[in-house]
């Protein structure tokens, strides 16, 4: 063979070799995001999930993430006004029980999933906790998923 063959090869070989090792870390990259539920998410998909309403007109960074290993879950995270936060819990999930003595937020409620028998994949589970921000601001953050 001759040397300008054998650099060749190599560079050849060595070109697939990055490839697999990319790839693979691509895919361990998404499989990690999955099992932290830091995944990306469609919005309509998580509020599908999620049995809610979408966001206000008005919120702002929106962001919805999900994640799966034993069981599904979704979370949705926005901010808002403090009365449209509110405003957006009671209309959601109106049989809500709203409390204010939460352990990490303002208003926090643990919504009862419907049980229509038609749940189509969707959450079991329910929680909703808003933090009061800066002046009138909250931070909204819903999350659910399936128990099994």
């Amino acid at each position: 063979m001759t040397t300008q063959r054998n650099r060749t090869t190599l560079w050849l070989s060595a070109g697939a070799v990055v490839t697999v090792l990319a790839s693979a870390g691509w895919w361990l990259h998404g499989a990690d995001q999955e099992l932290r539920g830091k995944a990306p998410a469609s919005c309509g998909e998580a509020v599908r999930f999620l049995r809610a309403a979408h966001p206000p007109e008005t919120a702002r960074n929106k962001q919805c993430t999900k994640g799966q290993w034993q069981t599904t879950w979704y979370n949705i995270n926005f901010q808002t006004s403090r009365a449209e936060a509110e405003a957006w819990l009671r209309t959601t999930y109106p049989d809500a029980k709203i409390d204010r003595d939460c352990v990490d937020a303002d208003l926090c409620a643990r919504p009862a999933a419907p049980a229509d028998g038609n749940d189509n994949g969707n959450a079991d589970y329910l929680s909703v906790d808003i933090r009061y921000e800066e002046r009138d601001s909250a931070h909204v953050h819903v999350s659910g998923g399936t128990s099994n």
